[in-house]
This record gives C-alpha cells, structure tokens and sequence, in this order.
C-alpha cells in the first residue's frame, strides 16, 4: 500500500544501463521543469552501478538531504541533471562518505523519515547547482508548493521520464491529512496535493524536495500504491519540525 520501495532509471550515456524496478514517489499530472530551474534538486544514485533510486536536495555545499527510507550501503549525489539519460555539461556526482539518518526514524510507522547525506567534496555552486534553505516554519494550509522528480508519471503502470518533473500541489490541512490515513499520520508528517486527484508524487520521487515560497518545506515521504487519487494526497516530511536536529547535525559532523 505504501510507495517505500525503489524506482530504477537507466543512465545510459554516463553508467552501464540498468533495469528498472518497482519505486518511491514519482510526478504525475505535473510537467517538464525548464532546465536548471530547482538547482538545489538531487538524484541519488545506489550500488556499483549507480542506478537511479530517489531525489534530493542540496541544503550546503557539504550535505544533502533525502528520505531516510532511500539508504543503501552505497551511495552517489548526482547534482545539475536534468535528463537522466543524457551526459550534461552541468552535472556533478559526488559519492556519499557519511549517511545519517534521523534517529527516531521507523521504517514500519515512516516517521522521522529523513536522512542527511555528506559528500566526499564540497559541491561546485553556479547557474545549475545551488543551495536551499531550510523554511524558518511551518507553511499553512493552502500555501503554494513545487514539488519535483524523475519518478513515474502514471499510476499503477508505472512510465519513468527522462527529463525532471515539476507539479504544482498545495499544503492540506491536518484534518484531512488524518481524514485520509487515519492514525498514520503523525506530527512530523504533512500532506500536499489537490482535492480533485490526478496529481501527485509517486514511485521514484521518494525523498524529492517540496518547495513552498523558496524555501525547503517536505520531502516526499509516502502515500497510497496507486498515486494521485482524489481524497489521498501525498505524505511529506515536515521538515520544519527538523530544523534544529538538522542543523545540529550538519555542524557537528
């Protein structure tokens, strides 16, 4: 029922090309992002061959952020794609040296499901890559946000896109957020969609940035098996009630 596993993509101009596989949140009903317009998103890229497994987003030169459900034993940031297939004169691919996890994080439950990710070397900062903030509280319902990812844009067969995906979704109200799944949700959880369904995150979007007036307001978290329908929007993490474990975090480390 929960979209917690991995979506795969092939990068074929860069690595050896790879199957892909059932997947984490992905974009549908949203549109193709003009290139290099959210330089602060990342794909994570997992295993020796470095296969497509979930977003990102660059919060410092040094560290990025992602679902915590996204750890694998080995790990690579790609920053400054845009398709996924394609050698870009902008990209970055740093490999991950320290993977840190929040420490309440509950696989079964998917709370606290966040995970900051060092890099062996600071990033290079320009048009393509850059850094988000942190957002200083938490957005109300209604505000507007930007989610964005290579994950798939149809539900359940899933088809994955080459290019990044943007969608425009807004912040529901608790009240409905706990309408829809009950006791699941907890207070680090927040959900973003539109009443009439049709758009969502989906498989392969799992720990992708939700943007909300500039600033880093979620990270996609989970949802229903079958995205975007109407009454389910997507659950994200709030990151505003991690603000401070995660600046902590990345000053001590």
């Amino acid at each position: 029922m929960f979209l917690l596993l991995t979506a795969l993509q092939v990068w074929a101009a860069v690595f050896p090309a790879s199957a892909q596989t059932q997947g984490d949140n992905k974009i549908i009903g949203g549109y193709t992002c003009i290139q290099n317009s959210q330089p602060w998103q990342a794909a994570l890229l997992a295993g020796p061959w470095n296969r497509f497994l979930c977003g990102g987003a660059l919060l410092s030169e040094r560290w990025a952020i992602t679902a915590a459900h996204c750890a694998r034993p080995i790990l690579r940031v790609a920053l400054g794609k845009h398709n996924l297939n394609n050698w870009e004169a902008t990209q970055q691919v740093l490999r991950v040296v320290r993977q840190v996890p929040h420490p309440q994080y509950n696989a079964r439950t998917h709370d606290n499901d966040l995970m900051l990710l060092r890099l062996e070397r600071n990033a290079r900062l320009g048009r393509a890559v850059r850094t988000i903030g942190l957002a200083t509280s938490c957005a109300p319902n209604g505000t507007s946000c930007r989610v964005s990812g290579w994950g798939t844009t149809s539900s359940p067969i899933a088809r994955y896109p080459n290019a990044l995906q943007c969608l425009n979704i807004n912040i529901v109200s608790d009240q409905e957020c706990r309408q829809a799944y009950s006791n699941a949700i907890t207070p680090g959880m927040v959900c973003a969609g539109v009443p009439q369904g049709g758009k969502d995150s989906c498989q392969g979007d799992s720990g992708g940035p939700l943007v909300c007036e500039g600033r880093l307001q979620g990270l996609v978290s989970w949802g229903m098996e079958r995205c975007a329908m109407p009454g389910y929007p997507g659950v994200y993490v709030r990151l505003c009630k991690y603000r401070k474990w995660i600046q902590d975090t990345m000053r001590r480390q």
